[in-house]
């Protein structure tokens, strides 16, 4: 059986699209996503060309993408939005529906695995190694938050609300990846499912920044194997602050998830990809998604080395 590699997009009128956006869906912010969602699984489907990529959805596309995605073999499945519905005053209302669309994954197609992850990522490398650690678990991304961390203690609190006997010590998931066996991702979505309909028999008695974040960690508590999937993916930020990491270059992740370069850096990669055909290697792609590495001062040790060194090479001559 076949890999499936998915993203998901969502529309409602008058709901919120991400805090990155800061808006909601107009027409303008309709066509950044879907140069997002085709730098993403285009992205995927040239690390991974035996694997199928896919698009699930509840509105019809523009005619200009249809055509795009259909000329680069990226499948567009158009599914109701009934379930894991989310009221619109919360912020990330419109990212529940990755859990209606892992739901309708794990229980109406026949894939041996499915990753689903975020439109705002850019594939670097193969997901042969991936694809083989799922089949230990259900890889969920640990984002590394501290006990004392504001979004962890956000679900926290949330988990307090809605389990008041509750004892379990959550850790802090991103929504911006899950990938497994469907066969488990289908036992992991009922539990999902479970969290939401307290929250739903509950008034929705959380934080209205609460988001599907809450229902992944929650989830992930209760239920039996979950891998930490921070071999595979790792969250950039280059906003808010500037993080630096060796995961680009010595320890490489097959996905970068860059959330601040939805407007930019990846509408970049999309014209870029339109006219030459071709994503660009990782160095020019990290300088494009304002990935690079830290510009720093020689410190006099470094600096002493680096003449003697040419020093020595200049007396071979």
């Amino acid at each position: 059986m076949k890999n499936v590699i998915c993203n998901a997009f969502a529309f409602k009128e008058d709901y919120l699209t991400s805090m990155q956006m800061g808006g909601k869906t107009d027409q303008k912010l309709l066509d950044i996503y879907m140069k997002n969602i085709f730098v993403s699984l285009k992205s995927a489907r040239i690390q991974n060309p035996q694997d199928d990529v896919m698009l699930v959805t509840n509105a019809d596309l523009p005619e200009q993408y249809q055509m795009l995605f259909k000329e680069h073999e990226i499948q567009v499945r158009i599914i109701p939005y009934d379930i894991f519905v989310m009221p619109k005053q919360f912020c990330w209302s419109l990212a529940f529906f990755k859990l209606c669309a892992l739901h309708y994954l794990t229980g109406q197609t026949a894939y041996e695995h499915i990753l689903l992850m975020d439109a705002d990522t850019i594939t670097m490398k193969s997901y042969e190694e991936l694809w083989k650690e799922a089949d230990y678990g259900v890889l969920l991304y640990g984002v590394g938050h501290s006990l004392n961390h504001h979004d962890r203690q956000l679900i926290m609190e949330d988990y307090h609300r809605l389990y008041p006997e509750g004892k379990s010590n959550i850790v802090h998931y991103g929504g911006e990846f899950i990938c497994g066996r469907r066969t488990e991702l289908q036992e992991f979505v009922k539990i999902c499912l479970r969290v939401y309909n307290t929250m739903r028999d509950s008034g929705y008695n959380v934080s209205e920044r609460t988001g599907d974040e809450t229902v992944w960690s929650i989830a992930a508590a209760q239920f039996g194997s979950i891998v930490n999937a921070a071999p595979y993916i790792y969250r950039f930020w280059t906003e808010e602050f500037y993080l630096v990491s060796t995961v680009t270059v010595s320890n490489p992740v097959a996905i970068w998830h860059i959330p601040s370069e939805k407007k930019t850096g990846f509408v970049r990669m999309f014209y870029y990809y339109e006219k030459h055909g071709a994503f660009p290697d990782a160095e020019r792609a990290a300088q494009m998604l304002g990935i690079v590495r830290a510009k720093r001062p020689f410190n006099r040790y470094t600096l002493a080395n680096k003449i003697q060194g040419k020093l020595a090479a200049f007396r071979k001559q």
